[in-house]
């Protein structure tokens, strides 16, 4: 179908005329048009692009959409903004069936009611080249409660909202062994189908106590070197504190992996990385998994034994 008619399809797909009292204006005008109760709005946008972050051979398009909404709200929710809308920019080859792109968009949709995060409009193009979708997300911030990577502070805990390593596992299980990929359905859906965790960030970023998170969307090791680089300090990671999921220890073991290789450098948790101080109320149920240093760099230790770093701490998107 051409343009018009398939933007009406999506507006009816991700259902934007859903009553929400912030949506002014929604799909189908230049720019749609929102009240921010709270004053400031946090702003970011993430592409996904076939071939490069995701294959339709290894998840379904309703898996893409979900993807799509979950990989944006957890950088909302690493900033403690409580979502408010998204936009969504298609880039469709020629060839593609419009059935795929609307399975796509009504699992974003479905994923972005659940956050109260309406899709309220975006872009469509033809391309010749692979399918992509790039999603912007907007997030209501309430005055200076939010949080940034800057902000880690010397004798500050290490936390993780929860464990480490389930969509490296699940994608090696999904690429290299589908064979063993239906007895692990855990780590399989990490990977297709991870969880923002807003409601978290939104508790965390009203923290007085939480100074500064990032989400681990490229790996432990890369996302945490993001923080101390901002912040200027350092890091001492005791790594047997690191939580590995439910089956990993069993799978890596039968096909000869290291569990906490993909929990130091998978990438794609989407679990939240937290600096805070450890008698803040908030962070009690995270997982401790180091502190804060005021000498620069990151060392690791096992067992009190300090390991050798990786060569590899991470996803790079250029190399």
């Amino acid at each position: 179908m051409d343009e018009f008619s398939l933007i009406d399809r999506i507006k009816t797909a991700v259902r934007a005329r859903a009553a929400d009292p912030r949506v002014v204006l929604g799909i189908g005008d230049d720019a749609a048009v929102l009240d921010a109760a709270l004053g400031r709005i946090a702003v970011t946008t993430d592409a996904m692009i076939e071939g490069v972050h995701f294959g339709f051979d290894l998840c379904s398009p309703a898996d893409v959409g979900e993807r799509a909404v979950a990989v944006n709200l957890s950088d909302l929710a690493a900033m403690g903004a409580r979502p408010l809308a998204l936009l969504f920019s298609l880039e469709i080859p020629r060839s593609m069936d419009d059935g795929v792109v609307l399975a796509v968009m009504r699992a974003a949709g479905r994923a972005a009611a659940r956050h109260s995060a309406p899709v309220v409009g975006g872009n469509v193009t033809s391309t010749p080249g692979p399918f992509g979708v790039t999603v912007t997300a907007l997030g209501d911030v309430a005055g200076d409660a939010f949080l940034t990577r800057s902000g880690a502070r010397p004798g500050d805990a290490i936390l993780v909202s929860g464990p480490l390593g389930a969509a490296a596992l699940g994608l090696i299980l999904l690429r290299d062994h589908p064979g063993h990929a239906r007895s692990h359905p855990s780590l399989v859906r990490s990977y297709r189908r991870p969880a923002a965790r807003v409601e978290l960030g939104m508790t965390l970023g009203s923290a007085g106590g939480v100074h500064a998170a990032i989400d681990v969307s490229d790996g432990l090791l890369a996302d945490l070197g993001h923080v101390l680089d901002a912040s200027k300090v350092g890091a001492r990671i005791d790594v047997e504190r690191i939580p590995l999921p439910r089956g990993a220890r069993r799978v890596s073991r039968d096909l000869g992996l290291d569990p906490l290789d993909a929990a130091l450098s998978g990438g794609d948790d989407y679990e939240l990385l937290v600096f805070a101080d450890p008698a803040e109320p908030a962070v009690q149920a995270l997982r401790r998994v180091g502190t804060v240093t005021k000498a620069r760099g990151l060392t690791l230790h096992r067992d009190g034994k300090r390991m050798i770093l990786p060569d590899v701490r991470g996803y790079r998107h250029r190399k």
